[in-house]
């Protein structure tokens, strides 16, 4: 079913197709930061590969591709549930904390309570807002921001910030397309470039962006960051490109 979501940045209404994963503003259809970094790297050619492993092992291609797609779908809902659960305890937090002392926004399940509170170790906490629409309407460019931290609303001044599960975030596979040939052709790299997507929208609304914040978890959690001097960098990369 499709949601009306307001834009933090510009306060506009954006329709978003959560099947479709699409983006409409009036009669125009925006581009996502998903859909922007695919233009930039190499998809994986799982029947091609399948192939190839299927001459060295004999087991079909079509049970290869099967195996493959159902972890890649494990892997997805997985992710998607551990964001819901981040999403829904930093969004309930403070209401859950009035209501029980041990905090009502807390899962029950161990290994739940224990993610949350390993990152809330490593996570400065403060005004944060969940799930937050950001988009740029001249460029027709939006996206969904994990968790935006507002350092000072009266000077406008965020960082941006995203949880991933990712258990090979630092492996190089394939390359990067220019202009952002030059780095690492890993998964944080293309997490680095969606976060820095971001930056650049809530820039052209007079945003600061002291930095961006990378949470990965891969069986322990991992902080990546990069700062004002590297990001600043990065979208000028992303405003070279054709949103210009």
């Amino acid at each position: 079913m499709t949601k009306v979501l307001k834009s933090f940045n510009e306060g506009i209404d954006i329709l978003f197709d959560p099947i479709e994963h699409t983006y409409h503003y009036k009669d125009r259809q925006f581009l996502s930061a998903s859909s922007f970094i695919k233009d930039y790297t190499e998809e994986f050619d799982s029947i091609k590969m399948a192939y190839m492993v299927s001459e060295k092992t004999g087991v079909s291609q079509a049970t290869i591709v099967d195996v493959w797609s159902s972890n890649g779908n494990i892997a997805a809902g997985f992710g998607t549930a551990i964001h819901n659960v981040l999403e829904h305890y930093y969004k309930y937090k403070e209401v859950g904390a009035k209501m029980k002392e041990t905090n009502a926004a807390m899962p029950n399940h161990p290994f739940l309570r224990q993610l949350i509170t390993e990152l809330d170790k490593i996570k400065v906490d403060g005004d944060t807002h969940q799930e937050v629409l950001i988009s740029h309407q001249k460029k027709n460019i939006c996206g969904q921001v994990d968790d935006l931290l507002i350092l000072d609303a009266k000077k406008k001044i965020c960082r941006i910030r995203d949880y991933k599960i990712t258990a090979d975030i630092l492996v190089e596979k394939g390359k990067l397309g220019a202009p952002f040939h030059t780095m690492k052709s890993n998964k944080l790299s293309k997490n680095y470039i969606q976060l820095a997507f971001y930056s650049y929208m809530m820039m052209a609304a007079g945003w600061k962006v002291e930095g961006i914040d990378i949470f990965n978890w891969n069986g322990e959690w991992t902080k990546y960051s990069l700062e004002s001097t590297e990001l600043g960098v990065l979208i000028m990369l992303i405003s070279g490109t054709y949103v210009k």
